[in-house]
């Protein structure tokens, strides 16, 4: 089978790997389930949408946003940014726009013969490896309550503009990114809302002296995560004081257990009186909402800031591991005992991931080089140093170590007296079928780590 590969996405991420593989002189397909690039910033975030973390730490490295851009774009700049990527590298013209693909099935058990791909036209595509970069911000998550709500509802991430409410009388269920947004948003149309918390949250402000808060995650150097965790607790000390001041309670959970909220309007509307704060629902009776602490109030409106699951509806049951929501992998990237099916973009870094997504990119094309000559999963052979594991949060000193220790053990392993060494070491201990390949005898001039470069 020729070398060619199929990379699902053209999203923020999918257009990152795109260009790795480019630049390695990889031959793929990309294709793209929607009709424009850009992921869930063309079709997944609603019209006053600005990013969370600075263009800074945004942009890819080799493509600087404008400097006329803001510290924070708007969704529709970073829109253009991402078009303006492509074509800048010649990407565009290799996306294939409207292919949903709804089956990708490995040739053999381990994927080491290739995947088949099948496509809701009826195409079937054959491929050497396949990137999973369709995102994780699509499949949304409503929770169920007893009752029927009889108003309007509508989830975050159909949202649009304000004439989607039914208001004005508005709820807004759930206080991430999104839900703080559109709850302030609501407030400025109809001026005032509520907003249904489940838990406590930890709010983060944008900038801190004047510096965006997502520049204290960039450090190159692993800093133990108890140190990281300090400094974002003074962070907010600084942007926040007391939690109870604003009618909040302290958070329970440690700060790096779950999501950050970039967030300064929350509490500056909640010190304003324009946005009110309820407990969890309890349950529905028409346009009232009962609430766990005994209150009701009628609704117009509620719009569901609950998240999202993450699914791949177009891979087999069985075929991953899966543990509180998310797939068991290595480095984010690789699937245990499968080879040549990696996904990229499936972490949430505290801050901005543009460096982050080029360096992971091209770690993983220089993988799927690597087994192209290799006769076991190359993320086996990676789980010597990285345990699979589910989680989905992580920092950017940890990730930018994690991105440095693989790209060093792929390209030493590249050389094909360690690969073969590494390769029969794990062979001998998994017992594998008598199909497994010989290694080359003699390195491949491409993955020189002068030629190829170091992360930075």
């Amino acid at each position: 089978m020729p070398r060619r590969y199929c990379i699902i996405g053209a999203g923020y991420t999918g257009l990152a790997v795109a260009k790795a593989y480019t630049d390695l002189g990889l031959d793929y397909d990309q294709v793209e389930a929607t009709d424009a690039i850009g992921g869930n910033w063309s079709h997944g975030v609603y019209d006053s949408t600005y990013l969370i973390s600075s263009k800074s730490v945004t942009e890819y490295p080799d493509y600087p946003m404008p400097a006329a851009y803001p510290d924070f774009p708007s969704a529709a700049q970073m829109r253009e940014y991402l078009r303006s990527f492509a074509r800048e590298f010649g990407l565009e013209r290799r996306i294939e726009f409207g292919a949903l693909v709804t089956r990708v099935a490995p040739l053999d058990d381990s994927g080491l013969a290739g995947w088949r791909v099948e496509f809701a036209d009826g195409d079937v595509r054959e491929y050497a490896g396949v990137v999973v970069a369709n995102g994780h911000y699509w499949d949304v998550n409503v929770p169920a309550y007893p009752g029927e709500f009889s108003g309007r509802q509508i989830h975050s991430k159909n949202y649009k503009r304000p004439a989607d409410l039914a208001g004005p009388r508005v709820l807004v269920v759930g206080a991430g990114n999104s839900g703080c947004d559109l709850a302030v948003e609501a407030a400025l149309t109809f001026g005032n809302s509520e907003i249904s918390l489940r838990r406590s949250y930890w709010f983060i402000p944008k900038y801190v002296f004047g510096i965006p808060s997502g520049a204290f995650d960039r450090g190159s150097v692993p800093v133990p995560k108890v140190l990281q965790e300090a400094v974002f607790r003074a962070i907010v000390a600084l942007g926040m004081g007391r939690f109870g001041s604003f009618g909040l309670e302290k958070p329970k959970h440690r700060i790096f257990d779950q999501d950050l909220v970039v967030n300064q309007q929350l509490p500056y509307f909640l010190k304003h009186g324009r946005i009110t704060v309820r407990p969890e629902i309890d349950r529905f009776e028409g346009h009232t909402v009962h609430f766990t602490d005994g209150s009701s109030c009628e609704y117009d409106t509620i719009v569901w800031a609950t998240g999202f699951k993450t699914t791949f509806p177009f891979l087999r049951d069985g075929l991953l591991t899966w543990e509180n929501g998310q797939p068991r992998l290595i480095a984010h990237t690789f699937a245990p005992g499968l080879a040549n099916l990696h996904f990229a973009g499936l972490v949430a870094p505290r801050s901005g991931a543009g460096r982050l997504l080029m360096n992971s990119s091209r770690l993983l094309a220089e993988a799927a080089m690597l087994q192209s000559r290799m006769g076991t999963p190359v993320g086996d052979l990676y789980g010597h140093v990285a345990k699979p594991s589910s989680e989905i949060l992580a920092g950017g000193p940890e990730l930018r170590w994690e991105m440095l220790r693989g790209t060093w053990l792929v390209r030493m392993m590249a050389r094909s007296k360690t690969v073969r060494s590494l390769a029969s070491r794990t062979l001998s201990a998994t017992a594998p079928s008598p199909r497994v390949v010989a290694l080359a005898d003699q390195s491949d001039p491409q993955f020189d780590c002068q030629r190829t470069g170091v992360l930075s």
